[in-house]
């Protein structure tokens, strides 16, 4: 039987720049915000995570990441995404949501079917969601960003690399 060695020239370059995952909600039912509409449960029926965009304060020209997961629940439209920590734009992102310097989100969206109630409040009850971005001042003061921690994608790779590398040594 041949035995093997691994070179030491063999060198395993990682990635230091983990991308952030960030969970909260980018709009909260029946509530009033600061341009007077109301969004109710059910407006979101239509939405995919796939389409709608992940922007740094509505801008659309500054993507910053990836929606994983987007869904309607008893309190509102509940998200996960993920922060692309490796361009500067969403380095910056990551820096101030963990600095507590901005974490609120908000959404761009086209109105399918709105009514307004006695009091002038407009209640939109089915959108075309578009985008969802983390914002400094969301129209819905409770539409926020409420955990923020790093992807492990990279490590779970290195620790599979290296389980690989002891299998090779004792080959």
């Amino acid at each position: 039987m041949k035995t093997g060695c691994i070179s030491a020239d063999f060198i395993v370059n990682s990635d230091s720049k983990k991308n952030t995952i960030i969970e909260g909600y980018a709009s909260v039912f029946d509530i009033a915000d600061n341009h007077n509409d109301m969004i109710v449960k059910g407006a979101f029926k239509s939405s995919s995570s796939n389409r709608v965009k992940l922007l740094w304060q509505h801008d659309v020209t500054k993507p910053i990441g990836v929606i994983t997961t987007l869904l309607e629940d008893g309190y509102g439209l509940k998200l996960e995404a993920e922060i692309n920590n490796k361009t500067a734009l969403g380095a910056e992102a990551t820096a101030l949501v963990k600095q507590g310097a901005v974490g609120g989100l908000s959404i761009g969206f086209s109105i399918k079917s709105s009514d307004f109630d006695k009091n002038g409040v407009r209640v939109i009850d089915d959108v075309d969601l578009a985008e969802i971005s983390i914002v400094t001042f969301p129209a819905n003061k409770h539409a926020e960003i409420n955990n923020v921690k790093q992807s492990v994608f990279y490590q779970k790779s290195l620790n599979e690399l290296e389980n690989l590398i002891k299998q090779l040594e004792d080959y």
